[in-house]
């Protein structure tokens, strides 16, 4: 398990004429709770804005059928620009990450184990700088739990300044399938070890298994 980076990014506080920015710490976000962290290039662009509403519809999903407490967008945009396409988008559910200096997305890039290869690219081909990759993280508490991420086109040899920017691998149903096939292996698990013990999951006695007529080293067969 690989614990996560700590940042301060700014979100907008406040409304009208006492609206301004305010500085949140990612690990006091994320403290005590199961979070989804969607990654995307940047805001208002076409395959971004479609993943985010891919994740806003199945938001009731992913809080019904897996662990995930919260979905967060993460972003390198500042907190006015996250707010008004979070507000072109409807965006009710999903909660924004904005990251304009990039404190958290290089943190986690210079960490490293997050993935095989960048998880912070330069799109300078766009005008777009230095922006994080497309990737989805479910976070345990600032643990690194599980990670999807759209793989490097096939004959590049870098994620930099890239003509297109794929959307593959990290849909919102391709998570949720996935989280919920590990949720599905875990308990499976935990039932196997509380049988082992000799109990269910509801701490309840289980059953003997039926010993052996024929296995004459057990002194107790019938």
């Amino acid at each position: 398990m690989n614990l996560l980076p700590n940042a301060e990014l700014f979100f907008l506080s406040g409304k009208g004429a006492k609206r301004k920015l305010v500085k949140k710490a990612v690990h006091d976000l994320f403290a005590d709770k199961d979070v989804l962290i969607v990654s995307v290039c940047g805001a208002f662009t076409p395959p971004c804005t479609e993943m985010v509403k891919e994740y806003e519809k199945l938001y009731d999903t992913f809080m019904k059928e897996t662990i995930v407490d919260e979905i967060y967008i993460l972003s390198m945009n500042d907190a006015f620009v996250m707010e008004e396409w979070f507000k072109s988008m409807k965006i009710k559910k999903c909660k924004m990450l904005p990251d304009g200096n990039g404190a958290y997305v290089l943190r986690l890039a210079n960490q490293g184990g997050m993935a095989a290869s960048q998880c912070a690219i330069e799109m300078y081909n766009k005008g777009m700088g230095k922006r994080a990759w497309r990737w989805v993280l479910l976070v345990e508490n600032n643990i690194q739990m599980v990670y999807l991420e759209e793989e490097t086109p096939d004959g590049k040899g870098t994620r930099d300044n890239l003509d297109e920017d794929p959307f593959e691998l990290t849909h919102a149903q391709q998570m949720l399938d996935l989280l919920k096939n590990r949720d599905q292996i875990d308990h499976i698990k935990e039932e196997n070890d509380a049988t082992d013990k000799g109990l269910y999951l509801d701490n309840t006695p289980a059953p003997k298994k039926p010993k052996s007529k024929n296995n004459p080293l057990d002194h107790t067969a019938y």
